[in-house]
């Protein structure tokens, strides 16, 4: 059957991602907020959310109708805008010191656990304590390193809304808490992608954002309380013992849509004369209904073939992994795109 332009729904199982370099990636896993995954670091360390805690982003009214939706890429922000977080005040949503542990113990893995997130050897501890726990308010395309035979292997997933997560001082995710991967963005993928996974109740892949790293180190985030609705302002660095209220609002209110233009726009970036880093990845859509995956997490079914997405640019400031295989971080914010796809079904 032709796959000149579209997708094909086939029928088959995932496997491991051991061995997969990002750049050559032809899997997207989708990553529900608690299932460990695909080759897991460690045991989770992500802390369960108050009741009644509302993690993530509700979509604006009008939002499901939009025609255009479907064929719209990811959208990129950097992470640095407001909201794009959620936390509840004076709670982290995961455990630090529990992470490093599981880390250090280890130290083959904790040299992998370097290698994917492209740091020395010895600063797996001060990085982790360097971090910021907080969720995410959107499904989010990441660079997710899994650890297979003693080595770490990267593969392209989206992580589901509610994720706990560890957060750095440029806005970008760096670890997943339910199994400590290490995160790095999302990079274009070439040539036929394949979904891995069962999407989750509200998938939507207009509704995916990609993080890219904010134009100039951040000393604090500001994220949504999940318990309340309302500003929080939390140090980066600190697990939300030192929470309070924003010194600077926002000029939009805590629960407006961070996946829509219309509702959300980026902070103004400070001129710095640097180039645009890697535009954001297309999103591939998944036809609905899904057939149920009695597979587990790590292994699930529903594959999705997508077209080619053109590689972007990328900055070779921040040196690769000790291995020289996983792809350089992007500096900046790219403004949005457009990539239009139709779809094929395979009965």
């Amino acid at each position: 059957m032709a796959l000149s332009v579209g997708i094909v729904i086939t029928a088959g199982c995932g496997g491991d991602v051991s061995g997969q370099d990002a750049s050559d990636a032809k899997e997207l896993f989708l990553q529900p907020v608690a299932p460990r995954g695909p080759d897991p670091f460690t045991g989770s360390t992500a802390v369960r959310l108050p009741k009644g805690a509302t993690p993530t982003a509700k979509p604006s009214t009008g939002a499901r109708t939009d025609p255009d939706a479907a064929s719209r890429a990811a959208r990129s922000l950097p992470g640095s805008t407001p909201g794009l977080y959620g936390g509840t005040e004076a709670k982290s949503s995961c455990d630090v010191e529990r992470q490093v542990r599981f880390l250090t113990e280890d130290h083959r893995k904790a040299r992998a656990f370097a290698q994917g997130a492209a740091i020395g050897d010895a600063s797996v501890p001060s990085f982790l304590r360097g971090l910021t726990p907080v969720t995410l308010r959107a499904d989010t395309r990441v660079t997710s390193h899994g650890y297979h035979s003693g080595s770490a292997t990267s593969f392209q997933s989206v992580l589901q809304a509610g994720t706990a997560v560890l957060v750095d001082d440029h806005g970008l995710p760096r670890v997943r808490c339910a199994c400590g991967n290490p995160l790095r963005p999302a990079v274009a993928m070439q040539g036929g992608v394949t979904h891995r996974g069962k999407p989750w109740s509200g998938y939507r892949p207009e509704r995916v954002v990609v993080i890219t790293r904010a134009p100039r180190t951040l000393t604090s985030l500001v994220v949504v309380n999940a318990l309340n609705d309302t500003w929080l302002q939390r140090p980066v660095g600190s697990d939300g013992d030192q929470d309070g209220p924003p010194v600077e609002r926002p000029p939009y209110a805590p629960g407006a849509d961070i996946t829509d233009p219309g509702a959300v726009k980026p902070p103004e970036p400070e001129p710095s004369g640097e180039a645009p880093a890697t535009p954001s990845p297309a999103e591939p859509p998944v036809p609905s209904p899904v057939e149920p995956s009695t597979e587990a997490p790590s292994d699930p079914s529903g594959d999705v073939v997508t077209p080619d997405i053109p590689p972007g640019p990328s900055d070779q400031d921040t040196p690769p992994g000790p291995d020289g295989d996983l792809p350089p971080m992007p500096d900046a914010p790219q403004p949005d795109g457009d990539s239009a796809t139709s779809v094929t079904f395979q009965g």
